[in-house]
C-alpha cells in the first residue's frame, strides 16, 4: 500500500494524449497515461503559450482534484521523457532532448512531490515513432516510400546524421522532406510524462463488499470478517492544494577550507523563490610562519531571489558581512581590527548557480561571486622579525569596496516541510 506522498505525487501534469509511444506491456488492473508538450524549435524551455501547451497545463489542477479523491489507485511510475525533430547536429540534438526532458520534469516536480525511486527518465532522441504515425495516417501520395525509408535501419555512426535523413531529402528531389518538415516536424519537438497506475488494495476490497452485498445468504459471515490492516489514506489536502516540498541545505565552501579557514554554512527555503543563506567562517592559524596569517571569524548571511525557483539554477543575492580579522601577508605589516573589538559591518550583492550532482539531486553542487562595501577600523603593525615586531604603527580608517566572497560549494540537501500553495 502506498502512503500519502506517493499517492500525492499523482499531481502530475495532464498534457495532449498521443499514441505514438509504444506502450509497456499491461497487467490487469493497470492503466497507463502519456501526456505531451511542445516546444519551440532548437528551444528547451517550456512556452505556456506556444501551440496547445496553455489548456493542457491548465488540466494539472483539475486532474489533481480528482487523483486526491481517488483512493482506489496506486502510482507505479513516472516516466519523463524528450525528443526532437531530425534536423541539427547530432551533439545538439542529444542536448536538447535532454534539456526538454529537465525542463518538463522540474515544472512537474516542483508542484508533484515525486518519491525519486519512482521516476524513469528517457532520452529518446529523434522522434521517428510519433513521425511514423503521422505519416501512417495521412494522405501523402507517396506514403509507402516514406514508411519504407522510416522503418529501415540507421546504418550511421558517432556524430553522423542519421542516414534516414539523407534518403528522406533524397525522396521527388526534396519535396517530401520539405512536407514533412512543414506539417509534422513541429509535433516531433516535445517532452512527455507516462504514468503507470494500478488499482490499489482497497478498490479490490470495495468490490468484494459490494458482491457480499450482492449475496444476502453471506453477507453476515462476511462482513463479521476484521477488516484490512491497511487502506490507502485519503489525501487531508484541499483537492485543488499542490505540495511544495522546503529544504535545508548544509554545506562548505571548498575556497574557504583551501585557505585552512573552517566553514560551515546552512539554507533555509523561504518560499519557492526566496531563500535565507547563512555561512560562518572562522580561522586561528598562521600559514606554516608568524608572519602569514588569514584569522577570522566572520559571517555573512544571504537573502537569494531564484527567479526560477529554488530547486536549482540562477540567484541572485543582497548579504550583510561581519568580521573580526588579523591578516599578515608576509611583508612589513599586520593587519588587525582596531584593539581586537572593531569588527568590519557592510554588505553587498552576489551572483551564483547551484545544479545537482547525484542521482537523487540532494548532493549539490555552487558556484558564487559577490562585491560589497565595508568600513575599516584597523590598526597596522610591525610584522617581520626584528626589534620592532608586533609593535604598533598606525591606527587607520578606510572603506573598502570590492569582492568580498567567492564560493565553490558543496551542500546536502534535508526535507524540512511540505507546504501548501
Amino acid at each position: 500500500m502506498k502512503t500519502i506522498s506517493r499517492l500525492a505525487l499523482a499531481i502530475a501534469i495532464i498534457f495532449a494524449f498521443s499514441p505514438f509511444m509504444s506502450a509497456q506491456e499491461m497487467k490487469p488492473g493497470m492503466k497507463r497515461e502519456e501526456m505531451h508538450v511542445r516546444y519551440v524549435v532548437a528551444k528547451a524551455k517550456l512556452e505556456r503559450n506556444y501551440m496547445n501547451n496553455a489548456p493542457v497545463l491548465d488540466r494539472i489542477v483539475q486532474w489533481a482534484e480528482d487523483i486526491q479523491k481517488d483512493t482506489m489507485v496506486n502510482i507505479l511510475s513516472v516516466e519523463f521523457c524528450g525528443a526532437v525533430s531530425p534536423e541539427g547536429s547530432v551533439p545538439f540534438n542529444h542536448w536538447l532532448s535532454v534539456a526538454r526532458l529537465n525542463t518538463l520534469e522540474k515544472y512537474v516536480r516542483k508542484r508533484v512531490d515525486i518519491p525519486e525511486e519512482l521516476i524513469v527518465r528517457s532520452d529518446h532522441y529523434i522522434a521517428w515513432d510519433e513521425l511514423k504515425a503521422m505519416v501512417q495516417e495521412s494522405d501523402l501520395p507517396n506514403k509507402d516510400k516514406i514508411m519504407e525509408v522510416l522503418n529501415s535501419e540507421n546504418t550511421s555512426t558517432g556524430n553522423n546524421l542519421d542516414s534516414r535523413i539523407a534518403a528522406l531529402k533524397a525522396l521527388d528531389g526534396g519535396k517530401t522532406w520539405r512536407i514533412i518538415f512543414n506539417r509534422y516536424f513541429i509535433h516531433m519537438r516535445n517532452a512527455y510524462m507516462v504514468i503507470v497506475t494500478e488499482k490499489s488494495d482497497k478498490f479490490y476490497e470495495q468490490r468484494r463488499r459490494n458482491m457480499v452485498a450482492a449475496m444476502p445468504a453471506l453477507s453476515t459471515v462476511a462482513e463479521s470478517q476484521s477488516e484490512p490492516a491497511s487502506l490507502l489514506p485519503m489525501v487531508a489536502a484541499a483537492s485543488s492544494a499542490l505540495i511544495d516540498t522546503r529544504y535545508m541545505y548544509v554545506k562548505t565552501n571548498l575556497v574557504g577550507l583551501g585557505l585552512l579557514m573552517g566553514n560551515l554554512g546552512v539554507e533555509f527555503d523561504l518560499g519557492r523563490y526566496l531563500s535565507l543563506n547563512i555561512p560562518v567562517y572562522y580561522s586561528a592559524l598562521d600559514y606554516f610562519k608568524p608572519t602569514v596569517k588569514f584569522r577570522t571569524f566572520a559571517t555573512q548571511p544571504e537573502l537569494r531571489v531564484w527567479p526560477m525557483t529554488n530547486e536549482d539554477g540562477l540567484f541572485i543575492g543582497a548579504h550583510a558581512g561581519f568580521a573580526y580579522y588579523n591578516f599578515a601577508f608576509g611583508g612589513d605589516w599586520r593587519y588587525q581590527d582596531h584593539d581586537g573589538t572593531s569588527p568590519t559591518l557592510g554588505g553587498g550583492l552576489s551572483l551564483g548557480y547551484r545544479l545537482p550532482i547525484s542521482k537523487n539531486k540532494n548532493w549539490k553542487l555552487e558556484f558564487s561571486v559577490g562585491a560589497g562595501v565595508y568600513p575599516l577600523y584597523y590598526d597596522v603593525f610591525h610584522n617581520l622579525s626584528n626589534i620592532k615586531e608586533g609593535q604598533l604603527y598606525d591606527t587607520r580608517n578606510k572603506t573598502y569596496i570590492g569582492l568580498d566572497n567567492i564560493n565553490i560549494g558543496i551542500s546536502y540537501r534535508i526535507p524540512m516541510k511540505k507546504a501548501v500553495l
